[in-house]
């Protein structure tokens, strides 16, 4: 499969905390959905900042679809690469929910007869359609989160990176972006790369594979049927595992197994039949 992005030999330091990544090497294959974990602080956020060059690392190289991110291909990058960041309310820069979204299309020079319906289109995508005339502000937090990302499925990325989008949310606004992301998967398949950035190993579970940083290393890099069988490894780095493992755990299950929720409960009604 073709790489979506490709980070070799990155070094990264910081202005004034010292040095954070060091030879950093990660691949992120088209159509993954990749999940990146690690505590706070230990380079994650910093690296999808890097990946957007919003940061200047000092040395090695960042490739995306194989162009060499450089001053000379930042836009070109950038039309490819779309972030939803963690604060939804700082992001909004329309007076309604349809005017946000315009607005990185009038950034792109779409001509103002075609933003209508591509408006519609990325709207009816997160399930928002109904809410074009609504003001951001009178708006869930999950609702203005699935707004942020019809903004970014407006432009037509093949890349989507998610930083903690749903850290601020509740229960409900929580799965309502999940279920989204989901369904873009679904529709989408390889035609479109998700990166999602979280401290919450339930979240990571919904990935391909995920990408364990620890202080600027990659100590972990697998699917999260085989890494959240690496109890004691994960509780070392300060993550947590998913309710489902750490039921099985607390219950003494031999041989542990990686389940979902629904998954465990039912083998252990099977079990108790």
């Amino acid at each position: 499969m073709t790489d979506a992005i490709t980070i070799k030999n990155l070094t990264y330091s910081y202005p004034e905390q010292g040095q954070l990544f060091d030879n950093f090497s990660l691949s992120i294959q088209e159509g993954e959905w990749l999940s990146i974990v690690g505590h706070n602080g230990s380079g994650k956020s910093t690296l999808a900042k890097l990946i957007l060059g919003l940061l200047d690392f000092d040395e090695g190289e960042i490739r995306v679809f194989g162009q060499k991110l450089q001053l000379e291909t930042l836009a070109a990058i950038r039309s490819q690469v779309g972030m939803v960041f963690q604060n939804p309310d700082n992001q909004f820069v329309g007076a309604t929910v349809a005017d946000d979204v315009a607005f990185g299309l009038e950034n792109r020079q779409v001509p103002s007869e075609e933003m209508p319906a591509m408006i519609e289109a990325a709207l009816k995508q997160v399930g928002m359609a109904a809410y074009a005339d609504r003001e951001p502000h009178t708006l869930s937090g999950g609702q203005k989160q699935r707004v942020a990302l019809a903004s970014i499925l407006a432009l037509q990325p093949k890349v989507i990176i998610l930083d903690e989008a749903t850290a601020m949310l509740d229960p409900e606004g929580k799965q309502a972006v999940l279920q989204t992301l989901k369904q873009l998967k679904e529709r989408y398949q390889s035609k479109l790369t998700l990166i999602m950035i979280t401290h919450d190993m339930e979240e990571a579970a919904l990935a391909d594979r995920v990408a364990v940083i620890d202080d600027g290393r990659l100590v972990e890099n697998e699917a999260p049927r085989a890494l959240f069988l690496k109890g004691q490894e994960l509780a070392a780095l300060g993550l947590a595992l998913p309710f489902a493992m750490a039921l099985q755990k607390d219950l003494a299950i031999d041989q542990p197994v990686y389940r979902t929720k629904q998954e465990l409960a039912t083998w252990l009604s099977k079990l108790k039949a």
